[in-house]
């Protein structure tokens, strides 16, 4: 019976771990323009202090995020912060509600759009390498792909990006071994090594520190994401095993992906240096494979925070002319349009000033509040045992 409970449990925390696993595999992942942007910028020695601060921001707001969620059974994010807030109690003053729901619609839209917008430049840029397809064209196209895949819904897009995970894992582990083949000497010398590689930009340790940081303060809102999918999270375990999970899982995608990147830096530095690497310095039939990574990617990424605003969006259109699937398609189509816009600024841009702003902006509207939920989920969860 144990043996049991212990193998459902782990079911819920990896296929949430995988679903944010194969939402981070994304345009800017498996590009590697966050390896080169991010982890490997200022060397190997210094890329295993992002790589422990950033499981450590991760895996932290993710648990207290879930087990919040859980406590308080949100299902969107508008109620994931309202209740962040204490205004989702039926006598809240409605001035207050619509002010912050507000701030965080314009939060959420701009977050997602983000990452959207990214995941469509990149796939535009592939399909005009792999096809010669225009990058407009291509754009266009994976938008209407998103769209439908968003329409699944929840329960879908949970086991979908499971086998992502599964099949990205394998794809990239055979592209680290080939760059272990090429320039493992390079790699070795470099990893762990404060020296070589502080000089690589014009930018300082501590400049790069505090960028990181910024960074890693947007991880805050992923429970507003997770909150869609977290209805098999029942216990406080399974929130802080979930958070776990994900915070390996996605450390682990930073530092596969900057191991593949660290040896060639830093003039691979560019909007896509994992393509690069494969097509100058790697067996052609890697570049094959990176093809896979970079399109299981995009289709794993752009539909989860597309599926995000939907999901928030549905539920305010009370029309019941339209159903559901059609309702979330119809906003879909219209946030992968504008993110379809977004995308045109270009790949490294995004990722360098978007993310950097969005977390700044999360420190402040995230979270502050998010640590004060601890104690109330505290509450919250002795005042029912006592029931």
């Amino acid at each position: 019976m144990e043996k049991s409970k212990t193998k459902s449990s782990f079911k819920i925390w990896f296929e949430l771990g995988a679903l944010i696993f194969g939402t981070y595999c994304g345009a800017n992942m498996a590009s590697g323009a966050y390896a080169a942007g991010y982890i490997v910028t200022k060397g190997g020695g210094w890329m295993l202090v992002w790589l422990l601060m950033f499981f450590a921001f991760m895996a932290f707001f993710c648990a207290i995020g879930l087990n919040y969620v859980r406590a308080f059974k949100i299902k969107n994010y508008n109620e994931y912060y309202l209740t962040l807030w204490n205004l989702n109690r039926p006598d809240a003053n409605k001035g207050l509600k619509v002010a912050v729901s507000t701030v965080y619609d314009i939060y959420s839209l701009c977050s997602g759009l983000i990452t959207v917008a990214a995941t469509i430049a990149l796939f535009g840029t592939l399909m005009n390498t792999l096809f010669g397809i225009p990058n407009l064209a291509a754009c266009i196209a994976g938008a209407v792909l998103f769209s439908f895949l968003t329409m699944n819904g929840a329960a879908f897009l949970r086991k979908f990006n499971s086998v992502m995970t599964i099949s990205l894992l394998v794809c990239i582990t055979a592209i680290l071994i080939a760059v272990i083949g090429d320039r493992g000497a390079v790699l070795s010398e470099r990893l762990g090594n404060f020296n070589i590689g502080a000089d690589w930009t014009g930018t300082t340790v501590k400049a790069h520190f505090a960028m990181f940081l910024s960074y890693c303060w947007a991880t805050s809102s992923w429970g507003s994401s997770l909150c869609n999918y977290a209805d098999d999270v029942t216990t406080s375990k399974d929130a802080i095993g979930s958070g776990i999970t994900i915070g390996v899982l996605v450390t682990f995608l930073f530092g596969i992906t900057g191991l593949i990147v660290l040896p060639y830096m830093p003039e691979i530095m560019g909007d896509a240096p994992i393509l690069s690497i494969c097509t100058m310095y790697l067996p052609k039939v890697l570049t094959i494979v990176y093809w896979v990574v970079v399109i299981f990617s995009v289709v794993s990424t752009a539909p989860t925070f597309t599926y995000n605003m939907s999901n928030r969006w549905a539920a305010v259109w009370k029309t019941e002319k339209i159903d559901r699937r059609r309702k979330i398609l119809v906003i879909s189509t219209v946030y992968l349009f504008a993110a379809l816009l977004l995308s045109r600024i270009g790949l490294m841009k995004i990722v360098q000033k978007g993310y950097v702003l969005m977390g700044q902006a999360a420190l402040y509207i995230v979270v502050i509040p998010l640590l004060f939920t601890i104690y109330r989920v505290w509450k919250k969860d002795r005042e029912e045992a006592g029931k």
